[in-house]
């Protein structure tokens, strides 16, 4: 499947009921919540990591990211390619502890124009 085929799918379903870009924020940090909270009942409970549940979770991720890169122009190729660059030159060998960091730099290509119209 491709990134717009499953957007095609993602926006079947999507509420567009006021602002996209903060709705998927919420839904990202409510999802990844979920998965926290999996980790802790596993971790501090003895629960078994139900991995059935991960994957839907994994899945929700997927649904609001793909609804968050339309919203504001940028596909999810484009968001690894950048990450790769950016952990490269960070982690030139390989994660260490001291970070070699220059945002500025890392993501020079981006346009500094604000994503949300008014700002």
């Amino acid at each position: 499947m491709t990134s717009e085929q499953y957007y095609d799918g993602c926006k079947r379903t999507w509420s567009n009921k006021g602002d996209n870009l903060e709705h998927c924020v919420y839904g990202l940090i409510t999802e990844s919540a979920e998965i926290l909270d999996m980790l802790k009942k596993h971790k501090f409970y003895g629960r078994e990591l139900d991995m059935v549940n991960l994957r839907e979770e994994l899945g929700d991720l997927e649904y609001y990211m793909s609804i968050l890169y339309k919203e504001i122009g940028y596909s999810q190729d484009e968001a690894r390619i950048d990450n790769i660059a950016k952990l490269s030159k960070r982690y030139p060998d390989k994660f260490k502890d001291k970070v070699v960091r220059d945002v500025e730099d890392e993501l020079s290509h981006i346009d500094n124009k604000p994503i949300i119209k008014g700002l």
